[in-house]
C-alpha cells in the first residue's frame, strides 16, 4: 500500500518559509534588484521534478537558454516576457505559461511577482 499523500500548494495568503534564492545570475540583470526568495514545496525522489513558490522584486533580466522546462502560474504581479525575436507576451496574476528548456528571452518584471512553479530538469530530455 502506498503512503504517498497529496500535497497542498498554497495559492492565497502568506506563504511562510521563503528563503533567499539566486536563480537569476547577477550578470544577467539589466536593471533593478531582483531580491528573489523561494521555497520548494515538493521534490520527487529523483530530484528531477520540483514544485514550489518563488517571488522577486521588479527587475529586467536575460535568460540565455532556460536550463529546464518550467510551468509558471502567477499569483501576484506582472511580467513582460520578450522572446529572442523581440515579441512580447504580457502575463499578470492568474495567468500561466510554459517556458521550455532552451528558451531564450528577457523577463521584464513590472511589479513584485509571486509565482507557483513546476520545474522538470530530467537529464533524458537534454540535447
Amino acid at each position: 500500500m502506498s503512503t504517498a499523500k497529496c500535497i497542498r500548494i498554497p495559492s492565497k495568503g502568506a506563504i511562510g518559509g521563503l528563503e533567499p534564492t539566486d536563480y537569476i545570475p547577477l550578470d544577467t540583470v539589466l536593471s533593478g534588484k531582483p531580491n528573489e526568495r523561494g521555497r520548494s514545496l515538493y521534490a520527487d525522489q529523483t530530484g528531477q521534478l520540483d514544485a514550489g513558490v518563488w517571488e522577486c522584486e521588479p527587475n529586467t533580466h536575460e535568460i540565455a537558454a532556460a536550463p529546464y522546462d518550467e510551468f509558471v502560474y502567477l499569483l501576484e504581479g506582472r511580467i513582460d516576457v520578450i522572446d529572442d525575436e523581440g515579441n512580447t507576451e504580457s502575463y499578470r496574476a492568474g495567468d500561466s505559461f510554459m517556458m521550455p528548456r532552451g528558451c531564450k528571452c528577457t523577463w521584464d518584471v513590472k511589479e513584485p511577482v509571486r509565482k507557483l512553479y513546476v520545474v522538470l530538469t530530467a537529464e533524458s530530455y537534454k540535447e
